[in-house]
């Protein structure tokens, strides 16, 4: 018989008996616990990290992947979930949206019920809402007996409609109280903005990681997982829509309300992420001729995909190009503009893939390019989320001193996307790479400064590698950048840089035809875009055409949430785009290997 164990994950408090000889990595996925994992449970990018109960007391850090279960344990995950405010944000104010988002508040009384008056509660509410062709659902139908006898509203009814069907009946005059979420599913990050319906206001923001990165950082590791394993749609479905329900549960808290009184969604997300939160089959995503199952907008209620807010609330998903150009870009079009403006403009949103846009006076082509998880830290030895603690910005000086940034002026725990990108353009500026990428090494130092002498190592572990900050100035831990973190950025930003290639190419433009070139994404909104220039992520242009635009996607779906009109441009603009499908294209191939060097 095969032995069993006992594992209780904090802060979850969740309990979950498992065979002896699993990893905890593996016991976490099984027991629907949120634990980071973008290798896939190989060992190599150590962002599992847990605490381990000791039987003696005490705990000690160690990496899920790694650690087998072979007692009954103890073991307390990290929150990773975070606040977060944009720079460089478009705000709807900038936008002139017309606010019209298709939910509405009204307030009538309705009358009481008597011997004289024995009509039905439904046909009373419905005489007072002066319309007897709503439609009102079992929601609306359990709620209504309460709701009117509520004797402190005294008969005052509020009815959440959207067109003809109400959603919500509530006591008394709820009117002001009107709110819809805007969600940005990214591979790696899951951002929920709740917004005010009637005022268009985005009341507050919060964001977690994508806890799907336990079954590998990219999308083609998460459709192998739902190909693989019988439950794996379900696995993968369940963490984002938990994810989710979490991150709107904690904003409405916040601001004091209670989930039920959002009556809206509005989901963006390339064409997999979309696929998962439908819970719909994505592996014929991860072949040719990657065809989606469904582009044009869907919309659902609310219970329907387990969303915990009003049962009967519209969730509407944001149409998608192709199979790897989703809603996420059609959110950076729309929120951007460059579908009807006149000039030539590069909308490039850099995430795990890089969804690259080029419009020439409205005619759209896209594509979208294999970047990796680079970019948002992940597959990098010590990268991280952009969250407190992470190195964001890096300076090599004259004389060879290095200044670091770290979010929330803490102590160094690793590295974001901007920072890597920062360090690895300074350390080619300052010859601590070659063009190559090659590292120096302690070895062979070159005619480096001293300074950034001392900074050069290597062990079995890491290989060559660049410290970044010292043990001694760290609480004794050191952070350090790869040989092989160095490559990953290589590879990510050569695959960008031969998209953009390939557009003009497509186009028969040159890079100094470029308007602007707008930079979105959580990894665009920090990039240093003299340091995206100096590894040749971007083609040599002048700096100021080049714009960071913050959370254009998750802008996208705030658009979206407030204005029937933008969802229904959005669904026109989708089938304008025309896309290049990179994975045939002999050009791309070419272009890819002339990037890589720095």
């Amino acid at each position: 018989m095969e032995e069993k164990f006992k594992i209780l994950f904090l802060p979850d408090d969740k309990e979950f008996e498992v065979t002896a000889g699993i990893s905890v990595l593996q016991a976490a996925g099984m027991a629907g616990v949120e634990l980071d994992g973008p290798c896939g449970g190989n060992g190599t990018c150590g962002k599992c990290r847990v605490r381990v109960m000791k039987e003696q007391g005490g705990a000690q850090w160690a990496l899920a992947c790694k650690t087998i279960i072979d007692r009954d344990m103890t073991v307390e995950i990290p929150q990773l979930e975070v606040s977060v405010h944009r720079k460089n944000e478009l705000t709807l104010a900038d936008l002139n949206v017309q606010i019209d988002s298709g939910i509405s508040a009204k307030v009538v009384t309705v009358s009481k019920p008597s011997l004289e008056n024995q009509h039905p509660d439904a046909k009373r509410f419905l005489i007072a809402m002066d319309n007897d062709t709503l439609e009102l659902g079992t929601e609306v139908l359990r709620a209504l007996p309460k709701t009117v006898r509520d004797k402190e509203a005294k008969g005052m009814v509020t009815a959440i409609l959207c067109g003809n069907k109400v959603l919500a009946v509530e006591a008394g005059d709820t009117s002001q109280r009107l709110y819809g979420i805007a969600v940005d599913i990214g591979t790696t990050s899951v951002v929920v903005a709740l917004m005010d319906l009637r005022s268009g206001e985005t009341v507050a923001i919060a964001s977690a990681g994508n806890p799907q990165t336990t079954f590998g950082a990219d999308v083609i590791a998460r459709i192998e997982h739902v190909m693989n394993n019988e439950d794996g749609l379900e696995v993968l479905n369940r963490r984002v829509i938990k994810t989710i329900n979490r991150l709107t549960e904690k904003l409405a808290q916040d601001i004091g309300i209670t989930p039920m009184e959002i009556y809206q969604m509005t989901m963006v997300g390339n064409t997999t992420m979309s696929h998962l939160f439908m819970k719909i089959d994505p592996t014929y995503l991860a072949v040719s001729p990657f065809i989606p199952v469904v582009s044009e907008r869907v919309w659902f209620e609310a219970r329907e995909l387990n969303i915990e807010i009003a049962p009967q609330a519209p969730v509407y998903v944001t149409p998608s190009v192709a199979g790897y150009v989703g809603g996420d870009t059609i959110g950076v079009i729309m929120s951007t503009d460059i579908y009807q403006k006149k000039g030539i403009y590069l909308a490039i949103d850099i995430g795990t893939n890089g969804e690259l846009v080029l419009s020439r006076d409205g005619e759209m082509a896209s594509c979208s390019t294999a970047a990796g998880p680079a970019f948002e830290g992940a597959q990098i030895k010590f990268g991280m989320r952009a969250a407190d603690g992470a190195i964001e910005k890096v300076t090599i000086l004259e004389n060879g001193e290095v200044e670091i940034g770290v979010i929330g002026n803490q102590p160094p725990k690793g590295i974001c996307g901007s920072g890597l990108m920062d360090v690895v353009s300074e350390m080619a500026r300052a010859g601590v790479i070659d063009s190559t990428g090659r590292l120096c090494t302690a070895e062979n130092p070159g005619d480096l400064p001293p300074a950034l002498q001392k900074r050069l190592g290597s062990n079995e572990e890491y290989g060559p590698y660049f410290i970044l900050s010292f043990a001694e100035d760290n609480m004794g831990e050191e952070v350090v950048l790869t040989q092989k973190d160095v490559r990953e950025l290589q590879l990510a930003k050569a695959a960008l840089a031969a998209g953009i290639q390939v557009l003009l190419q497509h186009f028969n433009l040159s890079a100094q035809d470029l308007d602007e070139v707008l930079l979105a994404g959580a990894f665009g909104s920090y990039i240093n875009k003299y340091s995206a220039l100096g590894i040749g992520l971007l083609p040599a242009i002048d700096a100021n055409k080049i714009n960071s635009v913050g959370n254009a996607a998750g802008t996208g779906a705030r658009m979206e949430l407030i204005s029937q009109e933008i969802r229904q441009e959005a669904e026109k603009v989708a089938r304008r785009v025309e896309h290049l499908e990179l994975s045939t294209r002999a050009d791309f191939q070419e272009y890819f290997i002339n990037c890589l060097s720095f």
